[in-house]
């Protein structure tokens, strides 16, 4: 896992995944439980209305929770997008000292001239 702090970004774009994800489960609930009292009351045959049915609950929670998982992805490529490489800072400490002893080295032949 990566060791940095949580951007706020990805913080923000958590939270609002989280909350489409409770409402899409609160729909969800909402709308099989609808769909099983219109059915027990025989004023829908399931076997027939198939399709309305699926897009009944497309229609009334199946976008969040598409939402949600848009929002999360969102979230983690940002946070992964911000985190500094481990080889690119090991790089760059490299390439300091190198500058460093170079500097040292004109240093001493200026010193010598």
């Amino acid at each position: 896992m990566i060791n940095k702090k949580l951007p706020v970004v990805s913080l923000i774009l958590y939270i609002l995944a989280g909350l489409f994800l409770a409402f899409a489960v609160w729909a969800a609930v909402f709308s099989f439980q609808y769909i099983s009292e219109m059915a027990a009351m025989g004023q829908l045959v399931v076997s027939d209305n198939l399709f309305n049915i699926a897009s009944f609950h497309m229609s009334n929670f199946g976008q969040y929770v598409v939402f949600s998982a848009i929002l999360f992805g969102v979230g983690w490529i940002v946070h992964i997008l911000s985190a500094p490489k481990a080889d690119a800072l090991a790089v760059e400490e490299v390439e300091v000292e190198s500058l460093e002893m170079l500097v040292e080295e004109i240093q001493a032949e200026d010193d010598e001239a």
